[in-house]
C-alpha cells in the first residue's frame, strides 16, 4: 500500500478562507448544515471531519473543494488493490482510496473508506443520493433517525437529503465501498490541475497567508 497522505491543518484553512470572504462561523456554519460548536473545533483542529460534510463547506464558502483538501487525482479508469493513494483529511480522521475517475456527463462518485474503531461521524445532509456496501467491520448508520446495522456483504442506498450519520460499533476498523453522487471530484477534470498522483497541497493557495506566499507576492 502507498504511504497514506494526510491533509493537516485544513480546519486552519477554512478559517483563513471564511475570514477572507467576511464570513461569520455561524452563517458558514448554517449554510453547510454543520453546527456551530462542530465548525469551531473544525477550525481549531480539534476533531476530524468527513469529505462529506466539507463538501458542504466549501459549497458554504464559494470556492472549489480541492481549496480545502488534497485529492489524488484518477485519470484512468481502472485502479487496483495495492496501487491507490490513501488519503486523509485530518490525523484523526477516516481514510480514503479514491475509486472513480472523472469524465464529460459522469455523476457518480466513489470511494473505499477505512473506518477507524469508536468513530463516530458528525450529522450531515446534502442533494443526492449514497450507496454503502459494506466490506469488513460493523456500521451503525442512522438515516433520519431510523437505525441501521450493517456488516459484511450488507448495503444501504438512501436519499442523501435525509439527515444521516454513521459510527463503528465494531472492536476494530470497518471497511466500506462508498458510492454517490456527491460531487467529490469533479475539480480534477479541470485543465491545469496536477498531473496523476501529484495533487495540488492546501498551502500556497491564494487564501493560506504562510510566509512563502508573502515572498511570492513580494517578487510579484
Amino acid at each position: 500500500m502507498i504511504d497514506k497522505k494526510v491533509n493537516k491543518r485544513v480546519g486552519e484553512g477554512i478559517r483563513a478562507i471564511r475570514r477572507a470572504k467576511g464570513m461569520t462561523l455561524q452563517q458558514v456554519a448554517a449554510q453547510s448544515g454543520l453546527s456551530v460548536g462542530f465548525m469551531s473545533q473544525i477550525e481549531r483542529n480539534l476533531t476530524g471531519i468527513t469529505l462529506s460534510s466539507l463538501v458542504n463547506v466549501a459549497k458554504a464558502l464559494g470556492v472549489p473543494l480541492s481549496d480545502l483538501v488534497t485529492q489524488p487525482e484518477q485519470t484512468g479508469l481502472d485502479s487496483h488493490q495495492g496501487k491507490r493513494k490513501v488519503y486523509s483529511v485530518e490525523q484523526v480522521s477516516l481514510r480514503y482510496e479514491r475509486l472513480s475517475t472523472v469524465f464529460p456527463g459522469s455523476c457518480m462518485h466513489a470511494v473505499k473508506i477505512t473506518v477507524p474503531a469508536g468513530f463516530t461521524s458528525e450529522s450531515v445532509s446534502h442533494a443526492g443520493e449514497e450507496l454503502i456496501f459494506m466490506l469488513t467491520g460493523q456500521l451503525e448508520y442512522i438515516v433520519k433517525e431510523k437505525t441501521y446495522t450493517l456488516g459484511p456483504g450488507d448495503s444501504l442506498h438512501f436519499d442523501a437529503a435525509c439527515s444521516h450519520r454513521f459510527s463503528n460499533i465494531g472492536k476494530g476498523a470497518a471497511e466500506v465501498l462508498w458510492a454517490g453522487t456527491l460531487p467529490l471530484f469533479e475539480e480534477a477534470s479541470k485543465p491545469g490541475k496536477a498531473e496523476h498522483g501529484d495533487p495540488v497541497q492546501l498551502f500556497g493557495s491564494k487564501y493560506h497567508k504562510g510566509k512563502s506566499d508573502v515572498r511570492k507576492r513580494e517578487r510579484a
